[in-house]
């Protein structure tokens, strides 16, 4: 590949106007808007130089970032709308600067700082690009607008804050209207943040009604649990950890957001302190089965390992024919958070089981939705899997789903949770399936299960 390529998925061809004329751009990608620029095979084969060109923009002339073929042809870089892309001219520097060095391109402040000063759209197609095809250090991340994130998290903290005050406007301190949306910008740096973020401040803000609340609780938990802290500034950390701990005020949700607002804030400063690790999750192996059914273990009818993080508690139990019991309870303390995800519908517990990596014959993961059932002020329930070979992790730490937000989730998921909620008959399981919209996954779920249940 050449050194110097395009940023962005979609590129045009500088063409020359008439003598006395400006140039124009031609078609995006030559007509082809379905291909990524950046992998096309001019970029192939062609060393390509990085330089600038003014053409119009919105209806003014501007300077747009753009490659310069040996023959002294041009091609332009475009935005997500198909314009020019801006450039300065210290920024035409800096891109051309990191792609000769781009599998270890410099993070210092001088850097950060220069890519502050460029627009938005450049430095999201930069980071986006160095993110799919480099180990990009965590602090070039820092350039993005993250003030947004925190005036958003600060929003919708104080929303879910009964005696809080939210801001006057959404995200009121960071400028006009268009400065302050999070839209597709932060996805370089965390997946699940910024999405589910909006849509919370949105919906909280304008007391949305429906269902929705639930699904995108979980899904900022989940951005939060697997998004590098390191790419986030210590501020954004800081005001998402402090929405992490509001969500919890849900008890379903406590235990993922103590593990996210604990993943963001990190070891305390000061003197090194114990670690206390805060997942739910245990490794067993499938030895015990197979002593077990060899006759060597007599007197030993199953392996039983507990697991306690208030206000979760589960109890896994590896059994000798080979099966994987885990059972859950959630405490409630009885306060009442400002909104509860169970109000969306049954609530439905992740589990997942993970083969070991270099184990022999291990496959690949397993998720299954264990359904809770209200147990006085809590929750409860139950689930059997059969026991991978070799060692397997069995994983508690994923935010609960009402069961009207699993309408995303694979259809053979669906149909292998249903039978390992063994507890559960088909009199309850059509209860809660049948009044779910027609194209839910779990109506074709319930009906391959009754049509696998012996007459």
């Amino acid at each position: 590949m050449a050194v110097h390529r395009p940023l962005s998925s979609w590129i045009a061809r500088l063409v020359p106007g008439a003598p006395g004329a400006p140039a124009s751009l031609g078609l995006i990608n030559d007509g082809d808007e379905r291909a990524d620029a950046r992998e096309l095979s001019r970029f192939r084969t062609t060393a390509w130089a990085r330089t600038s060109v003014t053409v119009g923009r919105n209806g003014a002339p501007v300077p747009a970032l753009a490659l310069r073929a040996p023959d002294g042809s041009l091609v332009v870089e475009l935005d997500d709308f198909g314009r020019p892309l801006p450039v300065t001219e210290d920024g035409v520097g800096l891109v051309a600067g990191l792609e000769e060095s781009w599998t270890a391109v410099p993070a210092d402040p001088r850097t950060v700082a220069r890519l502050r000063a460029e627009t938005l759209e450049l430095r999201y197609l930069l980071l986006h690009r160095l993110d799919r095809e480099t180990v990009a250090p965590a602090a070039l991340f820092h350039c993005l607008p993250w003030s947004r994130v925190e005036a958003a998290a600060h929003s919708v903290a104080a929303l879910l804050d009964p005696a809080g005050t939210p801001p006057p406007s959404a995200n009121g301190d960071v400028g006009a209207p268009e400065a302050r949306e999070l839209r597709h910008w932060f996805t370089p740096a965390a997946t699940a943040l910024a999405g589910p973020l909006s849509v919370l401040e949105a919906g909280l803000r304008g007391d949305r009604g429906g269902l929705w609340f639930g699904r995108e609780a979980a899904a900022l938990l989940t951005g939060l649990l697997t998004a590098d802290p390191a790419r986030l500034p210590a501020s954004a950390r800081s005001a998402l950890a402090v929405l992490a701990e509001r969500l919890g005020a849900d008890p379903a949700l406590r235990h993922g957001a103590r593990l996210a607002g604990t993943r963001l804030t990190g070891p305390a400063p000061g003197p090194p302190t114990v670690f206390v690790d805060l997942s739910l999750t245990v490794r067993l192996d499938s030895e015990f089965v197979l002593l077990a059914s060899s006759g060597e273990l007599e007197d030993e009818d199953e392996r039983v390992v507990n697991l306690r993080e208030r206000p979760l508690t589960a109890e896994v139990v590896v059994t000798r024919d080979g099966m994987v019991d885990v059972e859950l309870a959630i405490e409630d303390d009885g306060r009442a958070p400002a909104r509860s995800v169970a109000q969306d519908g049954p609530l439905c517990y992740p589990v997942r089981v993970s083969p070991v990596r270099g184990t022999a014959g291990a496959g690949a993961p397993s998720r299954y939705w264990m359904v809770l059932d209200r147990a006085g002020l809590g929750w409860k329930g139950f689930l059997t899997v059969p026991v991978p070979d070799g060692q397997f992790d069995i994983g508690l730490d994923a935010p609960p789903l009402a069961l009207p937000f699993l309408d995303r989730v694979p259809l053979a998921e669906l149909r292998a949770s249903l039978h390992a909620n063994e507890r559960i008959g088909t009199t309850r399981w059509h209860e809660m399936i049948d009044g779910l919209h027609r194209h839910h996954p779990a109506h074709a779920a319930l009906a391959a299960y009754d049509a696998e249940l012996p007459e």
